[in-house]
């Protein structure tokens, strides 16, 4: 009963964001809060048992931002994590801070680049499966609570109040839940790895909650990892895609 009442409840709420995406222009957070960090796993046969790192990435929208004809999305993010292991379990938590730029072109009266900025705090638990030639992560969780401010959330509320927008305008906090599947390869030299993530973000003073997805696709030699991410928020920002790295600082 509880599962339907919950899949009854997500598509009322898709139907409703539909009917007012036709009606005014749409908006929320620059940032919708996937999988800020990429979390580095250390393999099995590795001794390390805790690692140390630091990162970023820099994000870009796909596209149109909002499904507004025009509009762009892009921010720039840097972030401290740590993974630990524990048998067959790992978990990790991080900080970050990212600053932004939002450019909005269908609201006449606000047209031009909105800045904003945030930060905050994601973990996520995985239970792996470690193999001779990879390891597997069958289920993990991850969260992240995030706020954001700057002017493109002060032209949200300005926006909203002369009733020329709809969307995400009390709300400076914003938290993600999402359920993750990976696997990593062992490499005669580093190891390569992709991570999937599907759940929802959800904000703290306004009723939208958007379906989330992700894809992480990594490579790892010595200290250093790349990735390029593809991510999804349905009815929200839509689709963006990043590249970053990470640097391992310090294992043990």
């Amino acid at each position: 009963m509880l599962s339907v009442k919950r899949f009854l409840e997500i598509f009322s709420v898709c139907v409703f964001l539909l009917s007012i995406h036709g009606c005014y222009p749409y908006y929320a957070f620059g940032n919708s809060g996937i999988d800020p960090i990429t979390f580095n796993k250390p393999l099995y046969a590795d001794s390390a048992k805790v690692t140390t790192y630091i990162g970023g990435k820099f994000t870009q929208s796909v596209d149109s931002a909002y499904m507004q004809s025009g509009e762009r999305n892009y921010f720039g993010q840097l972030y401290w994590a740590q993974t630990h292991i524990e048998e067959n379990y790992n978990y990790s938590y991080g900080a970050f801070g990212y600053l932004g730029s939002y450019k909005v072109a269908e609201v006449d009266n606000f047209k031009g680049n909105k800045s904003y900025y945030g930060g905050g705090i994601s973990g996520e638990l995985n239970y792996n499966v470690p193999l001779k030639t990879c390891d597997i992560r069958f289920i993990g969780i991850k969260g992240t609570l995030f706020y954001e401010n700057g002017d493109f959330t002060r032209f949200r509320r300005e926006a909203s109040d002369q009733n020329l927008i709809s969307g995400v305008f009390l709300s400076k906090f914003s938290y993600n839940i999402s359920l993750l599947q990976g696997i990593d390869f062992k490499l005669h030299k580093g190891k390569l790895g992709i991570d999937v993530s599907n759940g929802f973000t959800y904000f703290t003073n306004d009723t939208p909650e958007f379906f989330t997805t992700s894809l992480n696709i990594h490579y790892t030699y010595s200290r250093y990892t790349g990735f390029i991410q593809f991510t999804n928020s349905l009815f929200g920002i839509g689709e963006e895609i990043s590249v970053g790295f990470n640097y391992r600082i310090k294992c043990r």
